[in-house]
């Protein structure tokens, strides 16, 4: 049962932070047309999608 937990906890990071990330720099994108310049959305966009790395630091199921 911990395994099924630990491979979604997996995916959830590997997967999720970074359509996370895509979604919030869209954002800003589309919110910095009309001129209004959000860099802290960018930052944040950028560091979900940097943190998808720290799905590595999920252990594996032992064999």
């Amino acid at each position: 049962m911990p395994a099924r937990w630990l491979r979604g906890l997996r995916l959830a990071i590997r997967f999720g932070l970074p359509l996370a990330g895509l979604v919030v720099i869209g954002h800003a994108v589309v919110i910095s047309v009309g001129g209004d310049i959000e860099r802290w959305q960018f930052a944040l966009g950028a560091l979900l999608i940097a943190s998808s790395f720290a799905a590595r630091l999920v252990p594996r199921r032992a064999r």
